[in-house]
C-alpha cells in the first residue's frame, strides 16, 4: 500500500515539473534564436513591399451622467445628507414600468441589456416611442457604434428636431425613475 501512494507522489511531482518545463519553453519562444532584424527586413529589390493590414479602430464606450457636478449641492450644515436610491436596470419594477412605452412583445430584459443606467435605457425607450424610431435600432446606435442619442435619432429621422426630443425623453426618463425611487 506504501508503493502505490509513493507512485502517485512520484507521478504527481514527475507531471507538475513536464508542466513547468513546457510552460517554459512555450513562453521563451521555443529556446530557439531570434533573427537578425536585417535578414527579416531584406528584400530583393523587385518583390514590392507589403504593407501591414489596417488594425480596426477601438470601440468607444460613452459614459452617461445622470447629473453635472454643479448640480451637486453639499448638505446644511447640521443636516443629514440626502441619500439618492439608485433603480438597477434589471430592476422588475423598472422593466413593469418600460413595457407599455416599448413595443407589445419585447423581451425586458434582453432590452434593458448594456445599459449603464436606468435613466439611459428609460431614456432611449421614451425617444423610441416619441420619434417612432425603432428601439433596437437606436440601442445599436447608441451602445456599439457609441454614437449620442441625438445622432442616433437623426441618422433615421432628419426632419425632427432631435434636440428636443432627447430632452423630452430625459425628462419622462428622469419623471419614471422618480415614480419608482419615491415607491420604495
Amino acid at each position: 500500500m506504501k508503493s502505490k501512494g509513493s507512485a502517485a507522489t512520484l507521478g504527481l511531482v514527475g507531471g507538475l515539473a513536464l508542466g513547468v518545463w513546457i510552460g517554459s519553453e512555450m513562453t521563451s519562444g521555443r529556446g530557439g534564436p531570434t533573427p537578425e532584424p536585417a535578414a527579416v527586413t531584406a528584400l530583393a529589390p523587385d518583390v514590392p513591399a507589403v504593407s501591414p493590414q489596417p488594425q480596426k479602430p477601438k470601440r468607444v464606450t460613452r459614459v452617461v451622467r445622470t447629473s453635472t457636478p454643479a448640480a451637486v449641492e453639499a448638505p446644511a450644515p447640521g443636516s443629514s445628507p440626502k441619500l439618492v436610491m439608485t433603480i438597477p436596470v434589471s430592476a422588475p419594477e423598472l422593466h413593469a414600468r418600460m413595457k407599455p412605452v416599448l413595443a407589445r412583445g419585447t423581451k425586458l430584459p434582453v432590452a434593458a441589456d448594456g445599459f449603464a443606467s436606468a435613466e439611459q435605457f428609460a431614456t432611449l425607450a421614451h425617444a423610441a416611442k416619441n420619434t417612432q424610431v425603432p428601439f433596437i435600432l437606436l440601442k445599436h446606435r447608441v451602445l456599439s457604434e457609441g454614437q449620442s442619442l441625438e445622432a442616433a435619432i437623426l441618422a433615421s429621422r432628419p426632419d425632427i428636431d432631435a434636440r428636443a426630443e432627447v430632452l423630452r425623453a430625459r425628462a419622462a426618463a428622469k419623471g419614471d425613475i422618480a415614480a419608482l425611487t419615491s415607491t420604495n
